[in-house]
């Protein structure tokens, strides 16, 4: 088989074609690296919840990427409640029914909707690796825990 002159051509405008996608593809690569190296908060590009062999449900997003439509930090106004200060948690833990994650057993963890028995033993294992949590977005570092499992979460957890 023989490559004409217009063969040869639309083999290397699909090579440069490709080329191009890939560079775009690096370069934004790492731009998202340098924004989560930065501290940037990491927020989910795109994800898809399915269940694991215990039948918890897992959110498989790469949300350790930054979305790259928008890298703002989030204003005081979007605060959580477990920013709160030390002189606002006395009055706050009297009344918190929330489970602290630095405290929960086994069996405590797992009564929180959507953590099954592998997502609590992984919550308690990083907890040990780590000493103890500073904050419920540390529970963004556990297998299995994306940012839209946290955000289902949250309202349910807090950090002593």
């Amino acid at each position: 088989m023989a490559l004409t002159t217009g063969h040869t051509l639309v083999i290397i405008l699909l090579l440069v074609a490709v080329l191009g996608l890939s560079f775009t593809l690096i370069v934004q690569q790492s731009m998202n690296l340098t924004a989560l190296a930065q501290g940037e908060h990491p927020n989910a590009l795109s994800s898809t919840n399915t269940e694991n062999i215990d039948g918890e449900s897992i959110d498989n997003s790469d949300d350790r990427l930054p979305d790259s439509s928008s890298n703002a930090v989030p204003s005081p106004e979007q605060s959580h409640p477990e920013d709160t200060s030390d002189a606002d948690q006395p009055a706050q833990q009297e009344s918190d029914s929330r489970i602290n994650i630095n405290t929960a057993s086994l069996d405590e963890l797992q009564t929180i909707t959507g953590i099954g028995p592998v997502t609590a033993q992984r919550i308690i294992d990083h907890r040990k690796s780590i000493g103890r949590y500073t904050s419920v977005d540390q529970l963004l570092d556990v297998t299995g825990i994306g940012s839209k499992t946290l955000e289902k979460i949250r309202g349910q957890v807090r950090v002593e």
